[in-house]
């Protein structure tokens, strides 16, 4: 059964995959218009099932005027997820806009976003491990893999 042995945090200035900017904007009428844009900074980076998780401050369903990917309701939880499969240096922006009843642009905030992705943000090899006590090689497979533990835009 494998065992995760190796944990880190990286909190460099281009430790942000994603960039995200969020305009809501009142409209008139309890309707607010929602473009939202999203960019890869790193284009180095494979990253998969992106999920930008975006509070609607209702119940309600968005009307959606245009979208890049795909996206999920859910009514219960007053949320919206604006959801990629795959962002990579071919495929590495994309924009979103809906409108939806509403009288407070604050509501869209805090922005989640998650995702995963087998390529690392700093090049980690492990190239061989040894036994404490006797030196001796010790048998291993390593998976690289990582996905943000919280990663969000206020």
């Amino acid at each position: 059964r494998p065992v995760g042995i190796l944990r880190w945090s990286y909190t460099g200035e281009d430790a942000a995959p994603i960039t995200i900017n969020c305009w809501p904007e009142q409209a008139g009428g309890g309707v607010i218009n929602v473009n939202i844009e999203m960019e890869m900074s790193r284009s180095d980076l494979v990253l998969h099932d992106v999920n930008i998780l975006l509070p609607l401050g209702t119940t309600e369903a968005p009307s959606i005027e245009n979208i890049d990917g795909q996206y999920k309701h859910d009514p219960r939880q007053g949320m919206m997820c604006w959801h990629f499969d795959v962002l990579d240096a071919s495929t590495n922006s994309g924009s979103l806009e809906f409108s939806i009843s509403g009288n407070d642009p604050d509501a869209f905030f805090p922005i989640q976003i998650g995702f995963r992705s087998d390529t690392l943000l700093c090049p980690l090899q492990v190239t061989s491990i040894t036994s404490a006590s006797s030196g001796a090689p010790i048998p291993n497979q390593m998976t690289k893999s990582f996905m943000p533990e919280t990663y969000q835009c206020a």
